[in-house]
């Protein structure tokens, strides 16, 4: 139980929404223990460090949630805390080596990773210039930032660093007042990770287990069979790509995946900006929310493709309605909030029954960001044991790359 002082307290209401933002009743739920985003990217461009360096804590003052700790204010509500060191920022020793000769995976080992646990720094950049330009990676905590957030950061950091303008970030959720040192924080609000509840304990075990990966490509031809087939079994199953793409990997692989489970739930990240009224578009945190469609493993069996995608349709119809995400969620002083409602319904991720499919393609294509051609992004991962993620190549080959927790067995 824990036991705050006056004085704590005190700290606490003052510092209230200036320079401590609480997390969400759904991201006290979810997000603690859990592993950071984590993305490797190349800049086309011979750039030194230090200018890259100094553009990035530009980039910062604007985007100050990327300059923060976690504190725990209560049992089990955690916050954001502004630091003056809440960004870890690193050098790696140059290489006079061409991008094409280098291993990402190399990259990948060497950045530095957050951990989303109290008095942490929750976002990292490491860099290294070669013959070519700078490899970068980033290591960045969901509790401040989703993936378009980040984008946003690495747009204006982009624009900072070429001397161009850019839009600002909505102030919806962004500290308001000045950072403090890490090491002036009150020791309560940083408690060490075996104070904190057996969930978030079981979670950080979970996040370090080894993971296995693989890729499967789909061809222009495959959508536009899989489309016809669809409306000869049945004209309302108008489904699309990324819908068509979800049911196949889920028909072949859910037996390998999660193979000591009779029942599935499939997420799929919402993002609240394009359906929430009151959220800016230009909204810094995390606001996506994850639509829910389960399955039996008999279903998914008996199945064809095209229901189990019809099926996930609707399900995603019903979640990304406007009144439906009133119902749940509001903007409240801090940024995005959730009613306690939500809790009926909803559950965090159980790595035993839950795949996330996340649909990434617009990474693979710089300009549609607005991270024009110098920029490439080479290595997104994922944050879960079990996904489906998205993505298109250069050439505009669309793959899926499969995560899960044990060995895929040959096909």
């Amino acid at each position: 139980m824990m036991k705050l002082s006056e004085k704590q307290m005190l700290y606490l209401k003052e510092n209230l929404g200036k320079t401590i933002l609480p997390l969400s009743i759904f991201e006290n739920e979810i997000r603690l223990g859990t592993k950071p985003m984590e993305i490797v990217l190349f800049y086309k461009k011979r750039t030194s460090l230090l200018k890259i360096k100094e553009s990035l804590f530009r980039a910062i003052e604007y985007y100050n949630l990327f300059s923060s700790r976690l504190i725990m204010m209560d049992d089990n509500k955690f916050a954001l805390q502004h630091c003056i060191d809440g960004v870890e920022y690193n050098i790696l020793p140059s290489m006079n080596t061409p991008l094409d000769h280098i291993a990402v995976d190399e990259m990948k080992k060497k950045m530095a990773h957050v951990r989303t646990l109290p008095g942490e720094p929750l976002f990292a950049v490491t860099g290294m210039s070669i013959k070519d330009g700078v490899l970068g990676g980033i290591s960045c905590s969901e509790a401040i930032a989703d993936v378009f957030s980040c984008i946003l950061f690495l747009y204006t950091w982009k624009c900072i660093i070429e001397g161009k303008s850019f839009p600002l970030p909505s102030t919806q959720r962004l500290f308001k007042g000045k950072p403090v040192a890490s090491d002036t924080i009150d020791k309560i609000f940083t408690p060490p990770l075996s104070a904190l509840s057996e969930k978030i304990q079981n979670r950080v075990r979970a996040s370090e287990v080894k993971l296995y990966s693989k890729r499967e490509y789909f061809s222009d031809e495959f959508f536009d069979e899989h489309k016809n087939k669809a409306k000869l079994e049945n004209e309302k199953y108008i489904i699309s790509d990324n819908q068509i793409m979800t049911a196949f990997l889920l028909k072949k692989y859910h037996d390998q995946l999660l193979p000591d489970t009779d029942r599935i739930v499939l997420k799929s990240p919402v993002n609240l900006r394009d359906v929430h009224p009151d959220i800016d578009t230009m909204y810094i945190g995390n606001v996506f929310f994850d639509n829910k469609t389960e399955f039996t493993r008999d279903e998914i069996n008996k199945m064809s493709i095209y229901e189990i995608a019809y099926r996930l349709k609707e399900s995603i119809t019903k979640t990304t309605n406007e009144n439906y995400v009133k119902s749940i969620s509001y903007l409240s002083t801090y940024g995005i909030e959730f009613k306690p409602d939500i809790f009926k319904k909803y559950r965090s991720l159980d790595v035993n029954t839950d795949i996330v499919s996340s649909n990434l393609v617009l990474l693979n294509d710089p300009e549609s960001l607005g991270l024009s051609k110098l920029f490439k992004i080479l290595h997104l991962n994922s944050t879960v044991q079990t996904s489906f993620m998205m993505y298109k190549e250069k050439n505009g080959r669309i793959f899926t790359q499969i995560t899960s927790m044990y060995p895929f067995r040959i096909h």
